[in-house]
């Protein structure tokens, strides 16, 4: 029984983090000055970080807004 809830602990944790960390479209929309930072930090590493969430979702409303 403690190792199914020490399980259940790490994966709930890891679920948290990763909705954490991934802004979604909505709030860059509504926070211009967010989606300005994270553009110009996707840019700025050369692609290297173009395919992490925060990124394609900054580039996604980045192009439809401009």
């Amino acid at each position: 029984m403690r190792l199914s809830n020490a399980i259940l602990l790490m994966l709930t944790s890891m679920l948290l983090v990763g909705c954490a960390s991934n802004p979604d479209i909505g709030y860059y929309r509504t926070h211009r000055r967010a989606l300005m930072r994270e553009v110009i930090h996707c840019e700025n590493n050369g692609g290297a970080l173009a395919n992490t969430p925060p990124c394609q979702a900054a580039l996604r409303v980045n192009a439809q807004l401009f």
